[in-house]
């Protein structure tokens, strides 16, 4: 009887996939709707498993084609400034922070013509999952807004152009080996993530939305948690 019982079980009870089915149709699989119906569902949570490494991964090739660019000056709170002439820079965002950035809706810069001071907002990033303030760690004086939007290679977009006095500027800047350390942790949190994606995958089981951006992976709060622990 046991025996019998054996040989009844689908092909998806015997490799354990759904707790009970005995097969109905002589397995004769190619005309079982219910193997059509598993089949479909265990393509989609491959797929939307896809989706999670890839956006991980998307984010970790772009972490690890990085490197300390000299022509750049990186400043703390994430912003990077590149030299026009004396005392006048453009303005942008860390392209290690850029890394994580997903989704994004606006990026604003402040009025032109206003003087920043040191700790106060001066670029808001919003996106579904919310948003984040990037403040001045140095006084300068915004100009205007837009830049050189040519230099693809540099990995960030600047923002805006800004007078910055020489004195300013070491206070605020990372030294190469701080923003070594940066790097490093930026590497660190993202593959802490994708270690956790076999636990992730068991949870998505029951398809439920599909999981794009880190945002969707972690959740908002996690991730804009990330986004200011990159701040230096």
């Amino acid at each position: 009887m046991n025996n019998n019982y054996e040989n009844m079980k689908c092909i998806w009870m015997a490799s354990q996939v759904v707790d009970y089915k005995l097969c109905d149709n002589q397995f004769e699989c190619e005309s079982c709707m219910f193997d059509k119906v598993i089949r479909n569902l265990v393509n989609k949570k491959e797929k939307q498993f896809g989706e999670i490494l890839n956006a991980a991964d998307v984010i970790l090739n772009n972490l690890n084609s990085i490197g300390y660019d000299e022509r750049i000056v990186y400043l703390k709170n994430n912003l990077v400034a590149k030299e026009i002439c004396y005392n006048t820079f453009y303005l942008g965002i860390n392209p290690i922070l850029n890394c994580f950035l997903d989704s994004v809706s606006s990026i604003e810069v402040c009025e032109r013509g206003r003087k920043i001071t040191n700790g106060e907002d001066v670029i808001h990033i919003s996106g579904s999952w919310g948003a984040v303030n990037l403040s001045a760690p140095i006084d300068f004086l915004i100009y205007d807004k837009g830049g050189d939007q040519t230099e693809n290679q540099l990995k960030s977009q600047w923002l805006a152009i800004i007078g910055i006095e020489n004195h300013q500027l070491d206070k605020g800047q990372l030294s190469k080996a701080e923003w070594t350390d940066l790097h490093k942790r930026a590497l660190a949190i993202i593959n802490e993530i994708k270690l956790s994606f076999p636990k992730v995958g068991d949870t998505m089981m029951d398809g439920g939305t599909h999981l794009k951006f880190l945002h969707q992976l972690v959740g908002n709060k996690k991730y804009i948690n990330i986004l200011n622990s990159l701040s230096e």
